[in-house]
């Protein structure tokens, strides 16, 4: 009996060494502080991997005054608790607030861990996370290569609709939560923190990575980065990528308008979509990470066009 007892407590030290072995697979972010309350946890910036575990995005830290806002909890309840970490190297103040920028995996399924925290969303947005979450879920576990029993898809309990701006205090701290117009996805919202002039952006501004198009609508995101410029921010955080600066923002929005004009131009004439991409000056986004996604990009900008000019 001993014996047995022995090798069994020596599987239980291994299987929790396996594990806390495990937990240490995922990168460290990188921390940038914005002023005197609000933190980037600057995440890795390639798609979902084994290497990743699924961690590939841009985290957002607001200290109030009782507690925590996070914005863009990961991409499964384990890259949360990763997340949760970080936050705790900061701040002893627990998180009460999780702000889901929009409904990608990547972004939300670590809402898991913050299973006490109250989540917002734009209205699209929960929709979204109640209809794709599981599909979401699948991709990612294909991504990383194993299963993630842990997490599951949790929509926000407080939403905002489309063509909003609504001004709120959390925790003495002044937010205006924006929905704009389907942007990168139906259900974008972005986190204006005026007080400290500084814009969340989500996906809607991405650095050093191809914007994804996907499930987009390009002409309404160009509207939106013209309407970011409006703001008065310095800081801008994207979903990937380094922090921007207000040239960056407009360096992107001038991109995605060469390419949409590109495509459109494209379609007028009655090119094939391989015959646009041969037209098409693309050596910006060639070099950048994700640069795979570029000929969805095009499919998903010439069907857009497709469709604006059977409605004229």
């Amino acid at each position: 009996i001993h014996f047995f007892m022995r090798r069994f407590s020596a599987l239980i030290v291994l299987l929790a060494l396996g594990a806390v072995a495990h937990a240490q697979t995922f990168p460290e972010p990188r921390t940038v502080k914005i002023g005197e309350r609000v933190y980037v946890l600057l995440g890795p910036i390639q798609h979902a991997n084994k290497l990743n575990q699924g961690y590939m995005i841009n985290s957002t830290i607001i200290v109030g005054d009782k507690g925590v806002i996070l914005v863009d909890s990961g991409g499964s309840d384990e890259v949360g608790r990763h997340i949760a970490t970080a936050v705790r190297q900061i701040t002893d103040k627990p998180v009460t607030h999780v702000v889901n920028t929009h409904h990608h995996g990547d972004h939300y399924l670590g809402n898991a861990a913050f299973e006490e925290a109250t989540l917002i969303s734009s209205e699209m947005c929960r929709k979204m996370v109640l209809e794709t979450g599981h599909e979401w879920l699948t991709i990612m576990e294909r991504d990383i290569g194993r299963k993630l029993p842990g997490t599951k898809p949790l929509a926000a309990q407080v939403t905002y609709p489309e063509g909003t701006r609504t001004e709120t205090f959390i925790h003495d701290v002044r937010f205006v939560f924006w929905v704009p117009r389907g942007s990168h996805t139906i259900g974008d919202l972005l986190v204006h923190l005026p007080d400290d002039k500084v814009l969340v952006a989500g996906d809607v501004l991405v650095s050093r990575v191809v914007p994804t198009l996907q499930d987009g609508f390009v002409k309404n995101w160009i509207q939106t980065l013209n309407e970011i410029q409006t703001l008065g921010v310095s800081h801008f955080v994207p979903g990937h990528g380094d922090l921007m600066t207000l040239q960056d923002v407009a360096a992107l929005r001038d991109a995605l308008l060469r390419f949409y004009s590109g495509v459109k131009q494209g379609v007028r004439n009655g090119q094939s979509e391989d015959e646009i991409r041969k037209s098409l000056d693309l050596s910006s986004w060639d070099k950048l990470e994700r640069s795979y996604v570029i000929g969805r990009n095009i499919n998903r900008a010439y069907l857009e066009t497709e469709r604006d000019f059977f409605n004229e």
